[in-house]
């Protein structure tokens, strides 16, 4: 998920030619969500974007001479509305006997690398829909986006909107103090200003090319959450996308004598070995998946955003959940 911290869909292609990673700014400063706050610029229209198309390191996306040389790119566009959302214009309240519901996160939510028919809100909205709902989903991903901005639009911006259903996607960020209770404060900030919404909360799903889910992630991160918000719903997407991709496909396996290996899932094969990096995928690894556009996890495109087939998984699992719940009980 580097480059989506870095820098934010509409139609995009795969390239094989190298191709500069240039992509133009589509988020700013808003002081509406406070002194830290940032969100989409409003207005953009078509805003170009090209992206690694695979596994990455952070340097591959920041550092000049290696963005030249990167090999796999997607390229997308960027538009939003005046209300700064990755969607079309939308009305101060839902229609009569539609349900609005706002889907909020960070570069999964906002669909980094798809067409933004195919990003998640726009699948769970369609996927309800299927189902005989009258619903309405609003994108409200904003790449990089963090707990307590997330949790400032809902207080300060989304009671505007006449949401009635808030699906909050995000995984911790443990990388500053207390993560979990930040977390937790996000949420709890964004049931004030929403205090009749019903909130779900989503743990995206880890991707198979992580290397700091086998190096460094902090374990049961779904239940330290719920010890903090035991009156929320909470499901973790990994498992769910597990069983959809099944033993095919590519990714990364932790060695006994502490290397990461890049392995043939269905076979076994191991393709690469090489000693881990932190978080970070080693070069060796980033390497062979730019030369060997075959060597891809099913439903995923980097280690950290799901693919359009990936969406409708996703989607499919939201909806089953947000139905469980009760959300569209008469």
């Amino acid at each position: 998920m580097a480059l989506a911290g870095v820098v934010g869909g509409v139609a995009w292609q795969r390239r094989r030619a190298t191709e500069a990673l240039e992509s133009e700014p589509i988020a700013e400063p808003w002081a509406e969500l406070g002194a830290q706050g940032h969100w989409l610029r409003p207005n953009l229209r078509g805003a170009r974007m090209v992206v690694p198309d695979r596994p990455h390191r952070v340097e591959e996306a920041r550092e000049p001479s290696r963005r030249a040389n990167l090999r796999r790119t997607r390229r997308f566009s960027v538009s939003t509305n005046a209300d700064r959302l990755r969607m079309g214009e939308i009305t101060a309240a839902p229609a009569p006997g539609v349900t609005r519901l706002v889907a909020i996160g960070d570069s999964v939510t906002f669909g980094w690398g798809v067409e933004v028919e195919d990003a998640f809100p726009a699948q769970l909205e369609a996927e309800l829909l299927r189902r005989g709902h009258k619903v309405e989903v609003l994108n409200a991903g904003v790449p990089g986006q963090h707990p307590p901005t997330m949790g400032s639009w809902l207080n300060r911006i989304a009671p505007r909107y006449g949401v009635s259903g808030v699906v909050f996607s995000r995984r911790v960020a443990f990388n500053g103090p207390h993560p979990i209770q930040g977390y937790a404060d996000a949420v709890r900030t964004g049931q004030r200003g929403l205090p009749n919404a019903r909130f779900q909360i989503i743990l995206p799903p880890i991707s198979r090319f992580d290397a700091g889910s086998l190096t460094a992630n902090p374990a049961g991160e779904g239940g330290l959450i719920r010890q903090q918000l035991p009156d929320i719903p909470l499901l973790d997407l990994t498992d769910t996308f597990r069983a959809a991709q099944g033993e095919r496909g590519f990714g990364l396996k932790a060695t006994a004598t502490g290397k990461l290996a890049l392995v043939n899932l269905s076979s076994g094969e191991v393709l690469v070995e090489a000693t881990a990096d932190g978080r970070d995928l080693p070069w060796a690894i980033c390497e062979a998946l730019d030369e060997d556009d075959s060597l891809r996890e099913p439903l995923m495109f980097d280690s950290g955003h799901p693919d359009a087939e990936g969406f409708v998984v996703y989607a499919r699992a939201v909806a089953d959940q947000l139905e469980a719940g009760g959300w569209f009980n008469a």
